[in-house]
C-alpha cells in the first residue's frame, strides 16, 4: 500500500495496543514501525535493476524478519521510553501487530510480498484492494487523527480510533468478498464467450473495489476485460494481447528475463520498437484503465538491455509513460466505476 495507508496503519495499531499507557507515543512508534518494512528502498541506489526488482518487499516483508526483529525493537524502545512503566513485551507486541498488519495489507494488493524470505521468493498477493483505496484509508486516518487530539480524554481516543480500525477492516474483508463475485462472473464470461483459458487473476481497478480489470492467459495471448459490479449486464468484452514470447524465447535463460517473469507472474506482452525489446507487466494496466476503445501506452514497462551482439540480455531499465489528468480521465473511471460503459 502506499505510505500514507502504511503510516495511517501503524499508528492506528500502536494506539490500539498501547495509547492507554504510552499516551501520543503509542501511534508516533506505531507509525514509524508501520512504514519501516519499506525503507527497504533506500538500497536502491546500490543495486542493479535486476537487484532491485527482487530486493523491494522481500526480507524485510518476511514473517521470519517480522517475528525475530519485534523482540529486539521492543526491548530497544523499553530502554528509550525508561521512563513509562512499559515491558519490552508490550512494546515487543506493538512492533510485531504494526509489522505484522504493514505485511499483511501488502499481500492483499497486486504487487505480490515475499513474506517466505529468504527460504522462497513466492510473491503471495491476494488481489484484493489496489494500492492507494481512500475508502480503506480515510476511515483509519478520521480515526487516528480523532484519537490524537482528543488528548486525555481516553474514551474518546479509544472509540474513535476502534471505529476507524473496524470500518476500514470491514472494507477490507468486503473486498475478498467482491473479488469472488468478480472471478465467478470472469469464470461465466470464459465459458459463454468459449476462451481457452489456462489461468487467469482479478485485480481492482484504482482507488476502489467495485471496479475489476481481469488478465486471462491462453495461446500465448492475454485477454484483458473490466467489469464492475455496478453493471447491469455481466457480460464481459475482452481485448485480446498477444504476449510473443517468441521474442524472449532465446533469453529465457538470462537472470534478467527470469527476474522479469517471476515479476509479472507471466502476465506480460513484449513488444519491439526499432531495435529496442519492451517488456510490459500487464497487471498494472493501460494509462486508459482498458476503459475507452483508444489505444492507451501501458503503465509498467521495462526496456531491455541487449550485450554487444544481441545473444543475451545482461539488465532492464523501467520507464513509465506520461498520465493525463485534464482529459476527464478521473470522470471516465468514476463513471465506469457506476456501471457506465464506454
Amino acid at each position: 500500500m502506499d505510505t500514507i495507508t502504511q503510516i495511517t496503519l501503524g499508528a492506528a495499531v500502536g494506539e490500539a495496543l498501547l495509547g492507554k499507557k504510552a499516551g501520543y507515543k503509542a501511534p508516533l512508534w506505531g507509525a514509524v514501525f508501520g512504514v519501516a518494512p519499506d525503507l527497504d528502498i533506500l538500497a536502491n541506489p546500490f543495486l542493479t535493476d535486476v537487484q532491485e526488482i527482487i530486493a523491494h518487499r522481500g526480507i524485510s516483508h518476511s514473517i521470519l524478519l517480522c517475528v525475530t526483529a519485534s523482540p529486539v525493537f521492543g526491548w530497544l524502545l523499553s530502554r528509550v521510553e525508561s521512563n513509562r512503566d512499559i515491558g519490552w513485551k508490550s512494546w515487543s507486541w506493538l512492533v510485531f501487530w504494526v509489522v505484522a498488519t504493514h505485511i499483511f495489507i501488502d499481500v492483499c494488493t497486486s504487487y505480490g510480498t515475499q513474506v517466505f524470505q529468504p527460504f522462497s521468493n513466492y510473491a503471495a498477493t491476494f488481489n484484493s484492494i489496489f494500492i492507494i483505496d481512500p475508502f480503506y484509508t480515510l476511515p483509519l486516518l478520521t480515526g487516528i487523527v480523532y484519537a490524537v487530539f482528543a488528548g486525555n480524554n481516553l474514551p474518546k481516543r479509544r472509540w474513535a480510533n476502534y471505529l476507524g480500525l473496524a470500518i476500514s477492516t470491514l472494507y477490507l474483508v468486503a473486498g475478498f468478498g467482491i473479488n469472488w463475485h468478480v472471478n465467478t462472473v470472469f469464470e461465466e464470461n470464459f465459458r459463454q464467450q468459449g476462451l481457452q483459458v489456462e489461468r487467469y487473476m482479478t485485480t481492482p481497478a484504482p482507488l476502489t473495489t467495485f471496479l475489476w480489470t481481469g488478465y486471462a492467459e491462453g495461446n500465448d495471448t492475454i485477454y484483458a476485460g473490466l467489469y464492475s459490479v455496478f453493471d447491469e449486464e455481466q457480460q464481459i468484452r475482452f481485448r485480446e494481447i498477444p504476449k510473443r514470447t517468441g521474442l524472449i524465447r532465446s533469453y529465457r535463460d538470462d537472470l534478467a528475463i527470469q527476474r522479469l517473469l517471476w515479476f509479472s507472474n507471466g502476465y506480460y506482452t513484449v513488444q519491439r520498437n526499432g531495435e529496442e525489446l519492451i517488456f510490459t507487466d500487464l497487471r498494472f494496466g493501460r494509462t486508459d484503465l482498458w476503459i475507452t476503445d483508444r489505444d492507451a501506452p501501458y503503465v509498467w514497462n521495462y526496456r531491455l538491455r541487449l550485450n554487444d551482439d544481441s545473444t543475451a540480455v545482461v539488465g532492464f531499465e523501467q520507464f513509465e509513460p506520461s498520465f493525463s489528468t485534464g482529459d476527464g480521465a478521473f470522470t471516465r473511471l468514476f463513471n465506469r466505476i457506476l456501471g457506465i460503459r464506454f
